[in-house]
């Protein structure tokens, strides 16, 4: 069994993962879900099976999954990457949690899906997360022509939408969600 104090980060770091792909849903693949969700996977490694306590309730929320070889994210089906940049850190706070996880959904996106998230409002291009110092973000990086910071990793809503984006669904059941409290069941 994990404790909860060494997973806080993660799961903060998951929030504002989440909201960003809530602010911009039509940049992603159609993604179903199966029963419960968990594909039976200890979702928050303590054995009991149940999913880690996430900010918002629904089937289109990416989640923690323990394993034996450590925690990765995972889709809300329960796919996960284990393969790329490997288990999460545990005990990770502040910057080190919120790169590893943005890291983690887009591999999930990448790897499983083959699709690339998120976008470069202005130029499509496929945006990386990367650590900021000294200013202690994470922020959203387009590669395209010379590069430009897009926006803070849990901000991506203030980026300005693509005009020539096409609107798609894109979880299964979900609908644009504002960002709300952050609680943690």
């Amino acid at each position: 069994m994990t404790p909860n104090n060494q997973l806080a980060g993660l799961r903060a770091a998951l929030r504002l993962v989440q909201r960003d792909l809530d602010s911009h849903p039509g940049d992603g693949p159609a993604i179903g879900t199966d029963d419960d969700g968990t594909g039976g996977l200890d979702l928050d490694g303590d054995g009991s099976g149940e999913a880690t306590g996430l900010a918002v309730a629904g089937s289109s929320r990416f989640r923690l999954v323990g394993t034996e070889q450590g925690f990765f994210v995972a889709l809300p089906d329960g796919r996960f990457w284990p393969a790329g940049a490997g288990p999460l850190p545990l005990g990770a706070e502040g910057d080190e949690a919120v790169l590893a996880v943005a890291l983690g959904v887009q591999e999930c996106f990448a790897e499983i899906l083959w699709h690339a998230w998120p976008r470069c409002p202005r130029h499509g291009a496929a945006l990386r997360a990367e650590a900021r110092t000294p200013a202690d973000e994470v922020i959203w990086r387009c590669g395209a022509d010379e590069g430009h910071d897009v926006a803070p990793v849990g901000h991506l809503a203030i980026a300005a939408p693509r005009p020539s984006a096409t609107p798609r669904q894109a979880f299964a059941g979900s609908s644009p969600a504002q960002p709300g409290p952050e609680t943690d069941n």
